[in-house]
């Protein structure tokens, strides 16, 4: 049996996050990833992901402002461009863009509003509804080029960093957690699950978790049409109205982003079914892309739809499709899923190590239930 004081389960975005934040406090870590380093069959893997501050939750905005530096200091330890801020665009009905200037507004940060007409004379690749705002603080992370780097740098800063090593079982000891693996066993004070779809699975017979849902996102990349090649006409975007599901504020009906070398990214809400992670298919939806290219045709006359290549990512929803970042007794439990975590990386890092190393979570929405 292996003793250590920090153990992370989960190599992806957050898991690897944590550990480069722990490994920097020259915290005695170990990182293991079932799969191998950027692999496909999570949710953190994929050229880009949106950044945006433009959030209807004052609650986001205001972490989105606070990753915004720990992205450039992430960047600065690891000397990689991971950030680019290329602007953000949101359309859709006046209360959700009256929500977003007013979140824009607490932290001071420069945005436009226009309608439709005057937007699309700008971004003529797209259409828009009434209301725009346009926000220069928004644009991409490089989701690959992220999660590699932080577990190099992990790595590097003295984490044992093990992939390939899928976790066989997880109990508690007292104040201890044991995993074991194919391998080996670990014994640790400290145990940070940050896996995904695969939370429930892992340590839901441990902890008290709440309602989550595993389903697979079908987005697909549309090249742009010959005329408007340019980058700068594919700001990412967000679109609150046509065919939403209307409740959630963290809700969109459509959102996208340019991917350099596949480009323009575009999701869509679907009806998608709750799967277990470990039995997947990874089959293309005929009719959901179908749906999609109907969507497209009518909001981004710019793309060329046959050119369609679709893909699939895990998505892990709470009921209100909030983050769990929260700790219970030697497990910390880090699942920033809902499909809008990864412009937070850096920041969720330095979250979860805190609770790692004996921290509180004073954000409700964000903690386990009792």
């Amino acid at each position: 049996m292996q003793n250590v004081d920090h153990l992370v389960i989960g190599a992806g975005a957050m898991g690897s996050a944590t550990a480069w934040q722990l490994a920097s406090q020259g915290k005695e870590v170990a990182l293991i990833e079932q799969f191998g380093a950027a692999h496909n069959k999570g949710s953190s893997h994929g050229g880009t992901r949106i950044f945006r501050l433009s959030y209807r939750t004052p609650l986001y905005t205001d972490l989105a402002a606070r990753a915004l530096p720990d992205w450039r200091e992430l960047e600065a330890d690891t000397q990689e461009h991971l950030l680019e801020q290329n602007g953000q665009l949101d359309h859709g009905y006046k209360e959700a863009i009256d929500e977003i200037a007013i979140s824009l507004d607490r932290h001071n940060r420069p945005y436009e509003r226009m309608n439709a007409s005057e937007a699309h004379a700008r971004w003529p690749g797209m259409n828009f509804e009434d209301h725009v705002i346009y926000s220069p603080d928004g644009g991409r992370c490089f989701a690959d080029k992220t999660v590699e780097t932080l577990i190099n740098r992990s790595r590097e800063l003295g984490a044992q960093v093990q992939l390939n090593t899928p976790v066989l079982s997880i109990a508690l000891d007292g104040d201890f957690a044991i995993v074991e693996t194919a391998t080996q066993t670990w014994r640790t004070p400290s145990l940070v699950v940050a896996a995904g779809g695969w939370v429930n699975k892992l340590i839901g017979h441990i902890v008290k978790l709440p309602d989550l849902i595993v389903d697979a996102g079908q987005p697909a990349h549309f090249q742009p049409k010959a005329n408007l090649a340019a980058e700068s006409y594919w700001p990412s975007f967000l679109h609150h109205g046509a065919n939403g599901r209307g409740g959630s504020p963290l809700e969109a009906s459509a959102y996208g982003l340019y991917t350099p070398g596949e480009g323009f990214k575009v999701g869509t809400w679907s009806d998608r079914k709750a799967i277990d992670p470990d039995n997947r298919d990874f089959e293309i939806s005929q009719k959901h892309l179908t749906e999609m290219k109907e969507y497209v045709a009518h909001w981004f006359p710019g793309l060329d739809i046959e050119s369609a290549v679709a893909t699939t990512c895990l998505f892990t929803n709470t009921p209100e499709e909030d983050f769990i970042l929260d700790r219970r007794g030697p497990i910390t439990v880090c699942s920033p899923c809902s499909g809008h975590g990864f412009k937070f990386v850096p920041t969720i890092g330095k979250i979860t190590a805190e609770l790692a190393l004996g921290g509180k979570q004073n954000t409700p929405r964000w903690q386990l239930p009792n």
